[in-house]
């Protein structure tokens, strides 16, 4: 037989053996994995938005934009910069231009204090028809009239008066939608900005308004000299009377820093958002890779045995071997690549129904679908690879199977001997790999210091836990007791039929591994985050501070207001000092070696006790009379030991001004707080002046024992004298985090991938045990005794399974909360239960649903 010839009764058997329904039955596995795979990357492509998105986000119907962080900030009530600014870019030839005022700091006259974005500019000629979108009402065209973005947050609606920065009354002309964001904007009518007082920034003292210069885009050199000169001519204006919104001595806005800030359409479209995809690569890169290859792995598993009896039924009527076996793999991967592609498509389909979801759930424009053809590709390639590397196992087979009629749905009975184990060399390469693999483990977990490096460190963990796999299962086979009738079946079928029995047992592995290692990847970052998410003061304290730092003092303004709100009359207070002093620019400050923090000083032990929110032991508060340091207990290089001891310097920026300053310490764990943010721990005010270190002569104050009603009302109080509430800081709780919607997505999607492919093999399985348990049924063994068998092999394969699946979920885990400080190790033992008990209960239906055939069988047989 020539090669021609081959070939074609090649094609001519795959096309025969491809009529299989069997076959066609197990490839719905490969059909799910595509269906997942394409839907993870539409879903995030969703999440990423492309360089002409951003464009329309940033730039509105314009081209080009200069001035924002340019160093000119507006204070409340300045109507000359913005007229002049306009005249001089007529002047330099350029119309259509539009000027967008934006102040952050606008504050609401609400408690807890809050502040919003107001933009500025004239809203009736849509600069931004991309990103806002009117809901109700008109656009705000005179002094005083504003839009509210996000109208469930802030609940004004049109007609209704917004009251801000202490009694400032807008009216509301309407409420629109920011498509790039969630957060509340004021969108304010052109003058708006120019009609506010200008005592407002003695209440407000960072109050101010920063000009953006948006237009066509052309003449950008004429523009940029126009927006200098109109700076600098205002700076000199206000040169003699400068307010709270100085920008700094004339010469400071030049032209190089206002061409800085020039930003074109051009430069933003070919700088697209970072797509989750490349952020996470086990988000989509890795499942995309492991995925299709478990599920063609798991299709050769559970088609085995009848490859095998088929090519044995071939060879002995005279068809070559590798001719046969070239049938077999060809009829499998037709069918394989033909799910994928309906699977592809579906995926396509259900992704983008959930891009209208995503994109309305997270209010921001959906990314671009494009490039669909790469990842079909990616995912035939894999198919394919996959499927001749199965193919070249089966070609590679010695010993023939018994020659027996081949019946589709029959299987062989226990006594008939397996395919041949895998030969020595084949073995010695697997044990070797495997080595290599877990050497990868160890070297590539000191490396790790990112959830991205972790997502890859899931992907070196599972490929060594699959190579292990043959010999786990060997192990547990000796482990099984042989004990009874029932147990010795059980033993026996399973070794019987080996290879399908790993076959099964590494796919499980693998999604039960991935579904469980996101499940505890999304844990450990979201009590990571909420870890990281602290309050402002603990509850029961009101810290009042500076408009500008919270490491500042109150100003008397401040404080005369809060004795006369009387909120927090006769309640315990306690001066922070921090060690610093000079400017605020660049102050001296005493720092532990080796440490960037700040630290704190208080007048005596009880005031450390009011400020921490804790009770100092005898230890803690002798060490601290005694002369000592108490540091944090989360910060590094913290003291251990009764006798520790620590090393202050006395630095000036990257200056050491002073050094070896040596006194006693211990550690202390208070309750975080962002207030004390920064620093590294606290002594009394006595040993920092017995150390002649530097210290504040007035610091920020700490009223404690007050209750939720009258920090409330406290604040309430600054609100209503017209000054900035957010100098008096209140406990708020944290808001719940939320972890990224790419790995929400990728986690859910794996989960229903394993309910689908433990539904897929055990209805597989079943069907194929189903021939010899009615053989078993027809020599006398009674049916129960029969599907006890089948409910236990698959009880073992997925018990094993799930502890298999488990090491590849906790190992990553666990490095990632050991290499990386702040993140935390939490293992979601219930959600992993939940996920697990669902992963048995699917096989557990699977069999009793081919059990419930059997008896069906049997009746009929009766």
């Amino acid at each position: 037989m020539t090669s021609a010839d081959q070939f074609r009764l090649t094609l001519r058997l795959a096309r025969r053996l491809a009529r299989s329904r069997a076959l066609a039955r197990s490839v719905a596995v490969v059909f799910v994995a595509a269906l997942l795979v394409m839907a993870m990357f539409v879903t995030l492509r969703t999440l990423s938005l492309s360089g002409d998105q951003v464009a329309d986000g940033q730039l509105g119907r314009f081209d080009a934009r200069v001035g924002y962080g340019s160093g000119v900030v507006l204070p409340p009530g300045d109507d000359t910069f913005v007229t002049e600014l306009r005249t001089r870019v007529r002047e330099a030839g350029v119309t259509g231009a539009e000027v967008v005022l934006s102040a952050t700091d606008v504050q609401l006259d609400t408690t807890p204090a809050r502040d919003v974005t107001a933009l500025e500019t004239d809203w009736a000629a849509r600069p931004y028809p991309a990103r806002y979108e009117l809901l109700s009402g008109r656009w705000p065209s005179r002094p005083g009239e504003a839009v509210v973005t996000e109208p469930d947050d802030v609940r004004t609606p049109a007609g209704e008066i917004l009251t801000v920065l202490g009694g400032v009354r807008l009216k509301v002309v309407g409420t629109a939608d920011d498509r790039s964001a969630s957060t509340t904007n004021l969108l304010l009518g052109p003058g708006t900005w120019a009609g506010l007082d200008p005592a407002l920034t003695e209440g407000f003292p960072v109050l101010g308004a920063q000009p953006d210069l948006t237009w066509s885009g052309e003449r950008q050199r004429a523009v940029v000299d126009a927006f200098t000169a109109a700076a600098r001519s205002w700076e000199q204006d206000r040169a003699p009377d400068r307010g709270g919104a100085d920008s700094g001595p004339a010469e400071s806005v030049g032209r190089d820093a206002v061409a800085a800030t020039l930003t074109t359409r051009d430069e933003l479209s070919v700088r697209p958002e970072k797509t989750w995809i490349e952020k996470t690569p086990a988000g989509y890169t890795v499942p995309s890779l492991l995925v299709p290859a478990a599920a063609v792995l798991l299709l050769f598993g559970m088609n085995d045995r009848r490859f095998r009896r088929t090519t044995g039924s071939l060879v002995s009527v005279g068809v070559p071997r590798t001719v046969a076996a070239a049938g077999q793999v060809l009829a499998a991967l037709a069918w394989a690549l033909g799910a994928a592609l309906c699977g592809a498509l579906a995926g396509v389909a259900a992704g983008i129904g959930g891009r209208a979801l995503i994109s309305h759930l997270r209010d921001r424009p959906a990314g671009p679908l494009d490039d669909l053809t790469t990842p079909v590709l990616r995912l035939l390639a894999v198919i394919l690879l996959t499927g001749l590397a199965a193919g070249a196992i089966l070609l590679r087979s010695r010993r023939e199977a018994s020659v027996r009629p081949y019946r589709e749905d029959r299987d062989a009975p226990a006594s008939e001997p397996d395919s041949p184990r895998p030969s020595r060399l084949a073995r010695h390469a697997r044990h070797l790999s495997a080595v290599a693999a877990w050497c990868a483990v160890v070297v590539y977990a000191t490396r790790v210091d990112s959830p991205a490096d972790a997502m890859i460190l899931t992907g070196i963990v599972t490929a060594a836990v699959l190579l292990v796999v043959p010999d786990v299962f060997g192990g547990m086979l000796r482990l099984l007791p042989e004990n009874g009738p029932r147990r010795r079946l059980v033993r026996r079928r399973l070794a019987a039929d080996r290879r399908r029995a790993c076959a099964a047992l590494a796919v499980l592995t693998v999604l039960s591994g991935a579904s469980l290692g996101y499940l505890a990847l999304l844990d450990t970052l979201i009590r990571t985050a909420d870890k990281q998410s602290y309050p402002s003061v603990l509850p029961g304290q009101v810290l009042l501070a500076g408009h500008g730092s919270d490491t500042f003092p109150p100003d008397e303004a401040l404080l005369r207001t809060v004795e006369r709100s009387g909120a927090v009359e006769g309640l315990p207070r306690t001066e922070v000092r921090y060690l610093m002093a000079g400017g605020a620019d660049n102050p001296r400050m005493a720092v532990r070696e080796g440490s960037d923090g700040s630290l704190l000083a208080a007048e005596t032990s009880g005031q450390v006790e009011r400020l921490l929110g804790l009770r100092l032991d005898r230890a803690q508060a002798s060490l601290l009379r005694d002369g000592g340091l108490l540091v944090w207990a989360d910060e590094s290089g913290a003291p251990t030991g009764r006798d520790a001891r620590v090393r202050l310097t006395v630095r000036q920026g990257d200056e050491v001004l002073r050094g070896g300053v040596e006194l006693p310490a211990a550690t202390v764990d208070p309750v975080p707080a962002r207030w004390r943010a920064g620093s590294d721990g606290i002594m009394l005010r006595s040993t920092a002046h017995a150390l002649e270190l530097p210290i504040q002569s007035q610091g920020p104050v700490m009223v404690t024992g007050v209750s939720g009603e009258q920090a409330h009302a406290l604040q309430q109080a600054v609100v209503d004298a017209g000054m900035d509430a957010g100098a008096v800081l209140i406990h708020v709780p944290p808001e719940d985090p939320v972890p990224p919607a790419a790995l929400l997505a990728t986690a859910a999607g794996l989960v229903l991938l394993a309910l689908a492919a433990v539904l897929a093999a055990t209805r597989s399985q079943t069907r194929i045990l189903r021939g010899y348990l009615a053989q078993l049924v027809a020599v006398g063994i009674p049916p129960r005794w029969a599907r006890d068998v089948l409910l236990c092999q698959h009880g073992v394969l997925l018990a094993m399974s799930s502890l298999l699946g488990l090491v590849i979920a906790v190992v990553p885990s666990t490095v990632l909360a050991a290499r990386i400080s702040g993140f935390v190790l939490s293992l979601p033992w219930w959600q992993l239960g939940v996920l697990a008990a669902a992963i048995h209960l699917a096989a557990l239906l699977a069999a009793l649903h081919s059990v419930r055939r059997l008896r069906v069988t049997e009746a009929r047989s009766g």
